[in-house]
C-alpha cells in the first residue's frame, strides 16, 4: 500500500523554498525523501505552484480537489481541469476525475468528457452513493478511487468498507480484483484492513501544526512544548510512564530527529511526520470478511 502525502507542494515543502531553508539536514533529507506526493488542482492551478511543482521534479497524484471546492463553494470548470492536465503531463503521475459532491450522474459525464479528451482518469465512487456505480467502475476499470470518507465516522465507515470490499472490490482468496485508492483516508485500522492499492492524508501536516507526532507502533502522541495534553496522562511524551517514554525518545532519536526541535518548531514535527507516514507504508493483505455471528 502506498500512502500519499497531501499538500506537500501547497505547503512547499521541496528543496530550496523558505520553509526548507528553515530545516536542520535530516528534516531536509525527510522532504527530499518523500516518496508520495498528492496535491489537488483546487490548490496548485496557479501558475506559480506549477512552477513550483514543475522545479522539484517530482510526479505528483492530481486530485481535482472537488471536496475542498465544494466546501467552499467554489465551482471547478472541467474544461480548465484538462487543459491544466494536458499541459502538465510531465509532472503528473495520476489524474483523479472532477467529481461531484453527492451527484453520480455528473462525476460519471465528467468521467466520460475528460476521456473524450483523451486523458487516463480514475473514476471515483463516494460514500452514500448507489452501490451500483461501483459496480460498475470495478467491472469497467482496473484502476478507482473512493472518496467522501472524511466527515463519515471509522465504525460506520468499516461496515460500509466491509460491504465494498466483501462484495465488489475482492476476489475469493481476499485479494484485491483491481487498484482501489482511498481518498483522505487517517484511520490507521481502516488503512491495514482492506488491501488498498493506495491512499493519501494530509494528517501529517495537520498533526504537526497542532503538536503532535505521529509512531507507526504507538498512534499519535503530543510532543510541543505549549500542548494542552501536558497536562494529561498518556497523552504526551513527557507523562508517559517511564519505559513507554524511553520508547517513543529512543524511536525519535533513531530515526535522526531532535527532540528539543520536535518540541519547539511545527515544521520539524511536519518532517517527521512524512517520515514516519512513509514508513507506515506496508504491504498490500488480503481482505478477511467478517463472518456473521450465529448467536
Amino acid at each position: 500500500m502506498k500512502i500519499y502525502l497531501a499538500a506537500v507542494i501547497y505547503n512547499d515543502f521541496r528543496p530550496g523554498s523558505p520553509v526548507y531553508n528553515r530545516l536542520d539536514d535530516r528534516e531536509k533529507r525527510a522532504v527530499e525523501e518523500c516518496k508520495h506526493i498528492l496535491d489537488s488542482y483546487h490548490y496548485v492551478h496557479r501558475q506559480r505552484l506549477v512552477d513550483r511543482i514543475r522545479k522539484t521534479g517530482r510526479q505528483i497524484f492530481l486530485d481535482s480537489g472537488a471536496f475542498s471546492a465544494y466546501t467552499q463553494d467554489v465551482t471547478i470548470d472541467i474544461d480548465e481541469y484538462c487543459d491544466y492536465c494536458e499541459r502538465n503531463s510531465d509532472f503528473i503521475e495520476v489524474i483523479s476525475v472532477l467529481d461531484s459532491i453527492g451527484n453520480a450522474e455528473e462525476t460519471y459525464r465528467n468521467q466520460k468528457h475528460m476521456e473524450s479528451r483523451g486523458l487516463t482518469v480514475l473514476p471515483c465512487f463516494h460514500y452514500g452513493e448507489p452501490e451500483d456505480v461501483l459496480a460498475y467502475y470495478a467491472s469497467a476499470y482496473d484502476h478507482i478511487t473512493i472518496g467522501g470518507m472524511v466527515p463519515v465516522s471509522t465504525p460506520q465507515l468499516k461496515v460500509w468498507l466491509d460491504r465494498l470490499w466483501g462484495k465488489y472490490l475482492t476476489n475469493q482468496n481476499g485479494t484485491a480484483k483491481l487498484k482501489v485508492h482511498g481518498f483522505g483516508l487517517t484511520s490507521v485500522p481502516l488503512m491495514t484492513r482492506y488491501p488498498w492499492y493506495s491512499v493519501d492524508s494530509s494528517s501529517w501536516v495537520q498533526l504537526g501544526g497542532m503538536g503532535n507526532i505521529f509512531l507507526p507502533d504507538y498512534g499519535t502522541i503530543a510532543i510541543s512544548e505549549f500542548a494542552p495534553q501536558l497536562k494529561e496522562k498518556m497523552k504526551h511524551v513527557d507523562n508517559l510512564p517511564d519505559e513507554h517514554r524511553t520508547i517513543v525518545v529512543g524511536y525519535i532519536e533513531e530515526l535522526g530527529f531532535d527532540l528539543e526541535r520536535l518540541r519547539k518548531m511545527h515544521l520539524s514535527r511536519k518532517c517527521f511526520n512524512m517520515v514516519t507516514y512513509g514508513d507506515f507504508q506496508s504491504d498490500t493483505k488480503p481482505f478477511i470478511e467478517p463472518q456473521p455471528e450465529l448467536f
